[in-house]
């Protein structure tokens, strides 16, 4: 009998570490020792949505035409609540949206955007479309991140062209799917502005008018889309966005933020404290949770774009069984403080250091 494919192997790894998470936490507990529980029939009882399991990250967005990477997000889709797939750089080059004629005028091209959004919707899962890179003929200088696909993280040489294309991209999406289909997609501005994949400076300020050009060339298609931000590694911005959304009268309708179990805490908390890798996720979500409920807008749902126990290759974490107790950890910590998780990745179909060369590489 031929040997599983090396895609569907790393996808059953995925399965068995958020399919029987909570089992697999509860079984080592027993191990340990023996414990009593009470069950009370007249406890207050409340929903408990698989916030964990809706949405997923990915690769680039042009991997999704690969039958390896359609063939991993059917394995997936089969045994989780899965409802959205995040990938990155829908507006690289190498999906052909965007060029200019000799006078520099914008040309669209929607080709393969229409491929990727037909093929995932056809899988039964929605975009969660992340707005960015930068197309290189708009960028304002050819600052490319080090990543293998070299994506530009500098900001527009002209800031009308950038929210034209936002709103372009976004009428077209709705005239191809309609007004109530995209309507239950989310849109957010960018990934990570806070580190290395924007270069506009200020950092903060910059981005902020990248995200309020694109949040209304969304809104002006319609008012029923939603669009968020800030998409920040390291729980960074969260409060001084939401702040900076109300005082402009920006549009906002979710926020995102990014952490990882292995992020310092100088860098998610500013302090020197030493936290472990098994708090570092549910730590941040508190942190952020705590910020919302705190601001002017109260009210909106929290979405953690990206999380996992490693920013890094390490096939010891996640090719390991040590993803189980630690999602079922993190997850039993987290309920109740967001709207959505999204796991980092769903496929190891996936190229930010190149080429993979061998299965089971310690990628997400």
């Amino acid at each position: 009998m031929p040997s599983p494919h090396p895609h569907i192997l790393r996808s059953s790894l995925l399965r068995s570490a958020l399919g029987f998470a909570l089992l697999l936490s509860f079984s080592w507990t027993s191990l340990a020792q023996a414990a009593s529980v009470n069950i009370s029939a007249q406890a207050e009882t409340r929903p408990f949505p698989h916030f964990w399991d809706k949405i997923f990250g990915s690769g680039r967005a042009v991997l999704s035409l690969r039958e390896s990477y359609r063939r991993d997000l059917q394995q997936v889709k089969a045994v989780t609540d899965m409802a959205y797939v995040r990938p990155h750089a829908i507006f690289h080059d190498e999906i052909g949206l965007y060029d200019e004629d000799a006078q520099g005028n914008p040309i669209y091209n929607f080709s393969y955007i229409d491929q990727i959004y037909d093929g995932l919707l056809e899988q039964g899962v929605r975009p969660f479309v992340e707005l960015g890179y930068m197309p290189r003929k708009m960028a304002m200088h050819l600052t490319e991140h080090p990543f293998w696909f070299k994506q530009i993280t500098a900001p527009p040489k002209d800031w009308d062209k950038w929210e034209k294309l936002v709103e372009a991209f976004t009428r077209h999406l709705v005239e191809r799917y309609g007004e109530a289909e995209v309507a239950q997609w989310y849109f957010e501005v960018w990934n990570e502005p806070n580190i290395d994949f924007w270069s506009g400076e200020p950092k903060e300020s910059s981005y902020y008018e990248l995200y309020a050009r694109a949040a209304q060339a969304v809104k002006r298609v319609s008012p029923r889309l939603r669009v968020g931000g800030p998409g920040t590694a390291q729980a960074a911005w969260v409060d001084r966005f939401i702040q900076h959304c109300v005082d402009k009268r920006i549009p906002v309708d979710f926020v995102t933020t990014h952490v990882y179990a292995n992020d310092s805490a100088q860098d998610v908390f500013g302090s020197q404290e030493v936290i472990p890798r098994k708090t570092m996720v549910a730590r941040s979500v508190q942190k952020v949770y705590d910020q919302v409920k705190r601001s002017a807008r109260p009210d909106l749902p929290i979405i953690w774009s990206e999380y996992n126990a490693t920013y890094k290759n390490e096939v010891a974490v996640t090719d390991s069984p040590f993803m189980g107790p630690w999602l079922a950890h993190n997850i039993s910590l987290s309920d109740g403080k967001v709207e959505a998780m999204s796991f980092w990745t769903f496929s190891d179909v996936f190229e930010e250091f190149g080429v993979v060369k061998r299965p089971f590489y310690g990628g997400f």
